[in-house]
């Protein structure tokens, strides 16, 4: 059996998390393991605590109990080590484990598919059994004292601002809060200062990119990587995708894949504001991307500076958490995640 370090967001899901926590330490040590709890007072002291564990060997899997937020602190521990995070997706968007068709919401399927990861990960006569290597997205920038990792979207634009608001906002709760600040930030929107730079850039059809996107002349530039395409203009949105959903079902990027090797980036440009009113709400089923003035293309890694051509642009959230300003380069590394997942789930 294993080690076991346990962190819980006992306000997830509604308020549901405690007692998901409660029932993810019963399952796990009625299943044979040991469990150490690495909870905090706060997010920045259980993120300590989870680096810690995993850094000095004190666990062989991570498990975190919440939604997005608490992904971002697993992938933050573990990402680029032999340490795999287990997943009870019980907050209330759940973005990741979807994007994994893992169990999200209820606590007893999650707990289930968790348990069945781990004895397949522990005795499974096939290698790599209960266990799936996918990517995860390494950020620095001036602004940030370390690298950071995320594991699905980074938002840099109005989906960022609303993701601000939302996470400071206290009423309503759940889904509603989202919409609720996304009718906010809409109007208070002005287009924001871009210049976006892909590195190893392609449609997502796998073509050259085209000589416009979003509605804007992009340009080659000679690197020490090989070419780089620059987007540079006033813009409504940059989204840098691992995985296709955020904010609980919004499909900013409904083709990006989280095993591919690349990041699905998502342009909007100088929307009017009532542009943005009419499209945002299509972003839930995908449909901005039928708009002239939205694009995504795919890179290998992507920087996102700020320009005077435009208002400031918000702070960057990756996976709903904070980040900070812009600029910030951000760099898939691929197979970097290992997470827990039953053999038997679809992929």
């Amino acid at each position: 059996m294993s080690t076991v370090g346990l962190v819980v967001n006992p306000t997830a899901g509604r308020g549901r998390g405690r007692v998901a926590g409660e029932r993810t330490a019963a399952a796990l040590r009625d299943a044979g393991h040991t469990v150490h709890d690495l909870g905090a007072p706060s997010l920045p002291l259980a993120q300590e605590s989870a680096d810690a564990a995993v850094r000095d060997g004190a666990v062989d899997t991570l498990v975190v109990v919440g939604g997005d937020g608490m992904v971002h602190l697993g992938v933050n521990a573990v990402a680029g080590t032999t340490v795999p995070l287990g997943l009870v997706a019980v907050g209330t968007g759940n973005d990741f484990a979807h994007a994994l068709a893992l169990p999200t919401g209820a606590v007893g399927p999650a707990l289930d598919a968790l348990t069945h990861a781990l004895t397949g990960a522990l005795t499974g006569a096939v290698a790599g059994a209960g266990v799936r290597a996918v990517d995860a997205v390494r950020v620095t920038g001036p602004h940030l004292p370390a690298p950071r990792w995320y594991a699905g979207v980074l938002s840099a634009g109005l989906d960022a601002a609303v993701n601000a608001h939302a996470n400071a906002a206290t009423w309503p709760r759940g889904r509603a809060r989202y919409a609720r600040s996304a009718l906010r930030e809409i109007s208070r929107y002005a287009p924001y200062g871009y210049r976006v730079t892909l590195h190893g850039a392609r449609s997502t059809d796998g073509a050259e990119p085209p000589a416009l996107v979003a509605g804007v002349p992009v340009r080659t530039e000679d690197g020490p990587d090989g070419p780089r395409l620059v987007w540079q203009s006033p813009g409504a949105l940059v989204a840098v995708a691992n995985g296709p959903r955020i904010g609980g079902g919004i499909r900013i990027a409904p083709a990006a894949r989280p095993d591919d090797g690349l990041l699905d980036v998502v342009l909007a440009g100088p929307l009017t504001r009532a542009d943005a009113a009419r499209t945002f709400p299509g972003m839930y089923a995908g449909r901005h991307l039928h708009h002239p003035g939205v694009d995504a293309l795919r890179a290998r890694a992507v920087t996102i500076e700020p320009t005077g051509a435009g208002t400031t642009p918000p702070h960057a959230h990756a996976d709903g958490e904070h980040l900070g300003p812009l600029p910030l380069h951000a760099e898939v590394v691929p197979g970097a995640l290992t997470v827990l997942q039953p053999p038997a789930t679809p992929r």
